[in-house]
């Protein structure tokens, strides 16, 4: 009998998922529904996995999920004023169809508002899931595109692509943002950033981020910021009620 409330309460929880996305992304590009239904047959799968083991032992307590973090920031790439009184990092993954969902929703707001007035530094780590083939490659790539000093240029364009992250996607990409094709391609099959990327997986771990988009939001310091961790993508007001609070 408890093996099928269970089983129950987790086809609730996906259908409340499903009518979650459905609100939260009409008139998605078909990428970015491709990558929505890739999470949800994930979930799909652990279902089976949970029913076929007959969910004969008992289920853990669920850990309280952090409110609060502390991540270095020093060496990442930054948008905006380093003296900047507020500091954001996000935690990203380009195939991540909820950090789109930030970054068109939320990002630009930010940016307009708060990054060029000077008021908030806004700074980039990667977190690239495991399930998502694509985020990988990307994060090297925008990491390549800084080598030329458009870091951010490619951070827009993969997003701005709707979900295209295939390798000739990424170069027509780097194409249009004017980077010297030879020495990208040097760049991305060079493994120079690997490391770089596995760090702040480890980081993100430590601080107790699993998925993406996640946020660290707290008053500039040198080298490392503490505060406030949103895990999930929310709408401009929610960063905006946040920031606020820090500056006055």
């Amino acid at each position: 009998m408890k093996s099928v409330t269970i089983l129950i309460l987790l086809v609730l929880v996906l259908l409340g998922s499903l009518i979650f996305m459905e609100s939260q992304f009409e008139g998605i590009s078909k990428e970015q529904g491709s990558a929505i239904l890739e999470e949800l047959k994930s979930i799909r799968q652990e279902l089976n996995q949970i029913k076929q083991k007959g969910l004969t032992a008992k289920a853990p307590a669920k850990q309280a999920r952090p409110k609060t973090a502390s991540v270095t920031t020093q060496g990442n790439p930054m948008l905006g004023d380093e003296k900047a009184p507020v500091t954001i990092v996000e935690f990203t993954d380009y195939q991540c169809p909820f950090c789109q969902g930030f970054y068109s929703r939320a990002y630009k707001e930010l940016k307009k508002e708060y990054v060029v007035t000077g008021k908030l530094r806004f700074v980039l780590r990667d977190l690239p899931l495991p399930n998502h083939q694509h985020a990988k490659p990307a994060a090297i790539a925008s990491h390549c595109a800084g080598e030329q000093n458009k870091f951010w240029e490619m951070h827009d364009a993969l997003f701005e692509g709707g979900g295209k992250l295939n390798p000739d996607d990424i170069l027509g990409y780097a194409s249009t943002i004017g980077l010297q094709e030879n020495s990208f391609k040097t760049c991305l099959t060079s493994g120079k950033f690997k490391n770089d990327i596995k760090q702040d997986v480890q980081d993100a771990r430590s601080a107790g981020i699993r998925g993406t988009p996640a946020f660290v939001i707290g008053k500039t310091t040198d080298d490392r910021v503490s505060g406030t961790l949103i895990a999930g993508t929310r709408p401009f007001a929610a960063f905006k009620t946040e920031i606020d609070k820090l500056l006055n």
